[in-house]
């Protein structure tokens, strides 16, 4: 399940053309030119990303939903940034032809390299993007996903000490809650899969990354004397594992549910990219990679998120 995310509208080109054309055509004079905005980085950022996507076409060896998937992400991306050539102050990016194997390695490393320096309303969506393309080409090129991997840990672990933003209690609380109530999921949906399976392998792996969020929600908590809610010993699943398939769908909800939790946070700190980017690569090994794990409109209001239900003790 994706949940709704509103991106920042910063194509202005259609309404300065629109507006330029009546009126010339009723032979008015402009004594002002309209201003045309100055792309910080992460506008910059998209605008190339939107460059590639336009670029790029599937072709032989890329995944069976490239194409799907192309469409989802120039649609949350948008399309290249370019005003009327008498308002144009520079070229706009011009990118190469790429096969969609090529693109999703330039993208996830475009973003993930200078992740510590977004700080926009696009942080959400250009990681949400890179995330998405790196995981979509796994089982077709698992290497890049292993790289995009490392540079986003890299990153995380370079940043400056004051680049990151401790979520408010209200946003630790609701990440804490789910980050618990899928650690108790995990242990009971891993019982249902043999040792050596991925699935095994990949949920005992995702308790330490939750046990880690959760600490990490705690430590926000307290710094802000905030009580945290209380732990359960048996949370509620649904739906109850009781085979492969019915685990496998516990954990698809499971990580749903935390990466609406997580998407607050995001808008306020590009670091918690690498706790969206555990959900995600972990919900991959249970369920096909998702291109997108939230849903873009164009409206400028902020994102909001509405996972498939909340935490419960039973």
């Amino acid at each position: 399940m994706r949940f709704p995310v509103s991106r920042r509208t910063i194509l202005v080109t259609g309404v300065v053309a629109a507006s330029l054309g009546p009126l010339a055509g009723c032979g008015l004079r402009m004594d002002t030119e309209p201003e045309v905005p100055d792309l910080d980085a992460s506008d910059e950022l998209r605008n190339r990303i939107a460059a590639i996507l336009e670029s790029t076409a599937p072709g032989p060896g890329d995944p069976e939903t490239a194409t799907a998937d192309l469409e989802k992400f120039r649609a949350a991306i948008g399309p290249v940034w370019a005003p009327p050539t008498e308002l144009a102050t520079q070229t706009p990016p011009a990118e190469p032809q790429r096969s969609y194997l090529d693109a999703a390695e330039v993208v996830s490393t475009g973003v993930f390299e200078v992740l510590a320096t977004l700080d926009s309303g696009l942080t959400a969506v250009l990681v949400d993007v890179a995330t998405g393309f790196a995981l979509t080409v796994g089982a077709t090129r698992p290497a890049i996903a292993d790289a995009a991997q490392s540079l986003l840990r890299h990153s995380t672990a370079e940043a400056p000490a004051d680049r990151g933003a401790t979520p408010d209690a209200e946003v630790c609380a609701d990440i804490l809650e789910q980050a618990r109530a899928a650690g108790y999921g995990y242990e009971r949906l891993a019982v249902e899969f043999a040792s050596e399976a991925p699935e095994r392998r990949a949920a005992l792996a995702r308790l330490e990354t939750l046990g880690s969020l959760a600490g990490q929600m705690l430590e926000g908590l307290a710094e802000t004397d905030t009580e945290p809610p209380p732990d359960s010993p048996s949370w509620e699943l649904e739906p109850v594992p009781a085979d492969a398939g019915s685990a496998r769908e516990l954990a698809l909800a499971l990580e749903d549910r935390v990466a609406g939790a997580l998407l607050p946070w995001l808008r306020t700190d590009p670091l918690a990219a690498i706790r969206l980017w555990e959900s995600a690569r972990t919900r991959s090994v249970f369920g096909a990679a998702q291109a997108l794990r939230f849903s873009y409109s164009d409206s400028a209001a902020a994102p909001t998120a509405q996972g498939t239900g909340t935490a419960g003790s039973q």
